[in-house]
């Protein structure tokens, strides 16, 4: 007995060990790039077949984000006429790059098609950082490319993904934002990355902003507490300098309160929020929010409506909240009674993927018992799911939307002289432009922007030559007057679809 005391008394030199060798990348990562590898490859091929003709022309904010893209390559302007702050411009600078380096408008059949493959190309980045995000979140590989294959292939999502939104933009960014707060090493470093990231974020589109908080608890429970408050106080200094940079900027112009004679970041930012007539409320089912959330339903009912209807499951499990508050957060915001912007569903998207993702993995995780119910799911997607998604987006891959815009587009080109006054779309606007037309009026700029009542209407509907585009609103005409008094003296020379070629006067 003695004797082992002793022993143990006695000190023992462990034996020197030789660094672990440092595990290949590859391999390391191997199991998890062969299953992504191909899931990209498909969303590549879904999501970019008939990626010019489908969806059509239905959202003009696609040609003002090229247009103003447009500006800065061509003339070192933030925007084709009179930037007005009704955006940060990081998201079509960032096209403006893809185009300057791909000579995109001198390439590409329509202006709006350079935009439509960056948001392509943001797919599947945002399709990277998904799995990324999931694998972080511990969900295994095969429910995280479950996340991947929901995000990147419903009909929805596509629908989307597809239009040139700086919401594509900004929810790509988010994910990375995501994807380096969750990172395992815990690192300042990471949470360094992830305000930087989710900076650039706000600056393509700031109503991302309020996802913060779900951004900082994920950066709360992947950082140890010793070094917690170093990482949230790096985080926090980082992005406020970076997101600050913008009404720097609009100070510097002098544009950063009103005054006579200039446009003004608080009064954009006052429109933004108060100035438009609100959609309505969700909960209101003849509210706008309403018909567009159903909207979102009738495309594709397997993505979103699953994922809602998990928050509640998602808050309870600690891993998945941060995912759930952020999914809770933007529902919570439609049933305000705001106005709600078409494209708002995109950034709901990523997060109704994890949850559905997470709540399989959860429920594989659990033993044969649990396992029957992700089963039952797996086998209710093939036989409803599947065939539903493949109808519709075989139907998609086959229609060209975009054929009358472009025929009117073309029309135009051949018909009209390049002097001439034409009142038209965002979409066809840029396409003139790039043909040499030197007086091209985009139709919501009519009596809205001074300079272009001076410079190109100075003779109010008198100086309109031609207006082509769809039949408008009486509401918006009536904001619009000029145009309105253009059109009642006008007459149709050609057609194509609901796209009218009006001459106007004599």
């Amino acid at each position: 007995m003695t004797a082992a005391l002793e022993v143990e008394r006695s000190p023992v030199r462990a034996p020197i060990q030789e660094p672990a060798p440092r595990v290949n990348r590859w391999r390391h990562h191997r199991t998890s790039l062969l299953i992504l590898g191909p899931l990209l490859l498909v969303a590549g091929l879904v999501n970019g077949w008939n990626l010019h003709g489908w969806p059509g022309r239905i959202n003009d904010d696609e040609g003002t984000y090229v247009n103003q893209a447009w500006a800065m390559l061509d003339h070192g302007a933030l925007s084709h006429y009179t930037y007005w702050y009704d955006h940060p411009f990081l998201g079509w600078a960032i096209i403006a790059g893809y185009a300057g380096l791909t000579d995109g408008f001198d390439r590409a059949p329509s202006a709006v098609m350079v935009g439509r493959e960056v948001m392509l190309i943001t797919v599947l980045l945002s399709s990277a950082l998904l799995y990324l995000l999931a694998r972080r979140l511990r969900l295994n590989r095969g429910w995280s490319a479950v996340a991947v294959a929901l995000f990147a292939l419903s009909p929805l999502a596509v629908y989307f993904h597809r239009m040139v939104f700086l919401d594509n933009l900004a929810t790509m960014l988010t994910l990375a934002a995501l994807a380096a707060a969750a990172s395992p090493r815990r690192s300042v470093s990471a949470a360094l990355w992830s305000s930087v990231w989710f900076a650039a974020a706000a600056l393509c589109k700031e109503t991302i902003v309020i996802l913060l908080p779900a951004l900082v608890w994920l950066l709360v429970r992947h950082t140890g507490r010793r070094t917690r408050k170093w990482n949230l106080g790096l985080f926090f200094v980082s992005f406020t300098v970076l997101a600050s940079s913008y009404p720097v900027f609009a100070l510097l112009k002098n544009e950063l309160l009103p005054g006579p004679g200039h446009v003004s970041l608080s009064w954009a930012l006052w429109w933004q929020l108060f100035g438009r007539s609100g959609s309505g409320s969700l909960l209101d089912p003849s509210s706008g929010t309403f018909s567009l959330a159903k909207s979102w339903a009738d495309l594709d009912p397997w993505l979103l409506l699953p994922g809602v209807l998990l928050i509640p499951a998602g808050l309870a499990v600690a891993r998945l909240r941060p995912i759930s508050l952020a999914l809770l957060i933007q529902v919570v915001m439609m049933c305000r009674g705001g106005y709600m912007p078409f494209a708002y569903v995109i950034a709901l998207l990523p997060f109704a993927a994890l949850l559905i993702a997470g709540a399989g993995d959860l429920l594989w995780a659990r033993g044969r018992t649990w396992r029957a119910a992700p089963l039952a799911a797996a086998a209710a997607a093939a036989v409803l799911v599947v065939p539903a998604w493949t109808t519709t987006l075989y139907n998609q891959s086959k229609t060209d939307g975009s054929a009358d815009s472009r025929a009117a587009t073309r029309w135009v080109i051949d018909h009209i002289p390049r002097d001439a006054v034409v009142v038209t779309d965002d979409y066809i606007w840029m396409d003139l432009k790039l043909a040499g037309f030197a007086s091209p009026v985009w139709l919501w700029k009519v009596d809205t922007d001074p300079e272009v009542m001076h410079k190109y209407l100075p003779s109010g509907a008198a100086s309109i030559d031609y207006v082509v585009m769809t039949d408008q609103a009486d509401s918006i005409l009536a904001s619009l007057p000029t145009l309105r008094d253009g059109i009642a003296g006008s007459t149709v020379v050609a057609r194509f679809g609901e796209i009218l070629v009006r001459k106007v006067g004599a």
